[in-house]
């Protein structure tokens, strides 16, 4: 219903543009059109009338000491076939020798002498055209000037010009229609791959997020990479979900298992003595799960943020000295050496604090649970494109090289944590274009994370 209604709006937006389009030229062509068959209807018939005039000039002539004229049956008739005509002759004298004495012309003597004077006027009521001509003639005693008024009414002028306008109107109509059909079949054919691109996504799964296969006009290509591009951002966004979900799942049902026989220990020892080691065991799977909770909602924190928040400057020595400050407790079980390494060059990455806190408070977490002996180190480093933070301790590392844990960490030998807390740390450095690596040299294992200091 949706496609239906935005193909009919795209549809009827563009022909109703068009239309209008066509409507306007139509009248203002059929504004020229009437105007040009006016003129061209207005020039015919005065040619006829021009010429009636002449034909009469022509038919003057002296007799004796007057003037007559014999006027011309044929132009007479040809005028009269399409209007009524009335016509006069006036010689040198002023005296009417033919026609009707009443049809009068404005015309100019002087220019009648030089040619046909053509004039709109009325007589009996009617609009006419008038024609006046005068022709010189020689008298016994004297020369003197004949003057002639042919006037016609201009029906047939009006009737040819609405015949021929409305022939162009006819033909602009037809035009129009075409155009307007034409559009629409053409419209019809622009918006093809819009549909085979509906049909393509309907047709889908809802988790086939694969680029679109519809090879798109070049008008809307934009369009169409920038959808790929989101389904590209959400199937990826739902790989990490999917990833997340099977890890909280599987992390979780372990100490939730170990909880529940725990539990199952304590409700069958007897002895008080038995019943509080069962307790204290039952707290710390307790407190193991609590902190595997915190991880998990963590990473989940990391997994958001990184596509959710702008990067910002984040300075990277005061950041990591702080974390530090509140990732070591007052008291340890054993003696560690603490040491903290900041940058003179005071490197600045482009990133979230919030993310990042978060990793490196992991890795030292880490470090101090189930590393270090003796010796924790945090260093800062850096060089034109990336900032780093290192985080050294002597203890017995990782149980495979160190090449072979990446992307996957794994688990210290006598570590009894979810390996959650480097998963969110190398979370953190792809989110901020770096990554995470680990090293293992003069007895000290590294785990440093590199981010970029610009954003790319």
């Amino acid at each position: 219903m949706l496609r239906s209604e935005l193909q009919l709006s795209l549809r009827f937006r563009i022909v109703a543009v068009l239309a209008a389009v066509l409507v306007s030229g139509a009248v203002a062509l059929g504004v020229v059109a009437w105007h040009s068959a006016a003129v061209a209807a207005q020039q015919a018939y005065d040619r006829l009338l021009s010429g009636g005039a002449v034909q009469i000039a022509e038919n003057v002539f002296v007799q004796g000491a007057t003037v007559a004229v014999e006027p011309p049956v044929s132009a007479i008739a040809t005028l009269s076939a399409y209007d009524l005509v009335f016509y006069k002759v006036v010689d040198p004298r002023g005296v009417v020798i033919a026609g009707y004495e009443d049809l009068a012309s404005d015309a100019d003597p002087v220019a009648a002498r030089r040619g046909t004077v053509l004039e709109d006027g009325q007589y009996l009521g009617q609009p006419v055209r008038i024609a006046t001509l005068a022709r010189e003639v020689d008298l016994p005693d004297s020369r003197g000037w004949v003057t002639i008024v042919i006037a016609q009414t201009v029906e047939a002028r009006r009737a040819l010009a609405w015949d021929l306008t409305f022939k162009a109107l006819a033909i602009i109509a037809v035009v129009s229609l075409c155009a307007l059909a034409a559009t629409a079949w053409a419209l019809g054919l622009a918006l093809e791959p819009l549909t085979r691109i509906e049909r393509e996504i309907a047709g889908r799964k809802p988790d086939d997020l694969r680029p679109i296969g519809v090879a798109p006009p070049v008008e809307i290509s934009a369009l169409v990479h920038a959808i790929d591009g989101f389904m590209r951002r959400l199937s990826d966004r739902m790989a990490l979900m999917q990833r997340f979900i099977a890890d909280a799942a599987h992390q979780i049902r372990t100490p939730l298992a170990a909880l529940d026989a725990q539990l199952e220990i304590l409700q069958a020892t007897p002895s008080a003595r038995r019943k509080a080691e069962a307790i204290q065991r039952v707290r710390e799977r307790a407190a193991e799960l609590g902190r595997l909770t915190g991880q998990l909602l963590d990473h989940a924190m990391v997994i958001h943020r990184s596509d959710a928040m702008a990067a910002q400057p984040v300075a990277l020595n005061p950041l990591a000295k702080s974390v530090l400050a509140k990732a070591v407790p007052l008291s340890l079980p054993r003696e560690v050496d603490i040491a903290f390494l900041p940058d003179a060059a005071e490197p600045v990455v482009a990133g979230d604090a919030v993310s990042l806190r978060e990793a490196l408070g992991n890795l030292i977490d880490n470090a101090l649970k189930h590393g270090a002996r003796g010796r924790l180190t945090v260093a800062i480093g850096s060089n034109e494109a990336m900032g780093w933070v290192e985080v050294a301790d002597d203890g017995d590392g990782f149980p495979a090289p160190p090449e072979t844990l990446l992307p996957a960490f794994a688990k210290g030998e006598q570590s009894t944590g979810s390996g959650l807390g480097l998963s969110i740390a190398a979370e953190v450095a792809r989110a901020h274009q770096g990554e995470l690596t680990v090293l293992r040299e003069a007895g000290l294992t590294r785990v440093r994370l590199s981010l970029a200091r610009r954003p790319r």
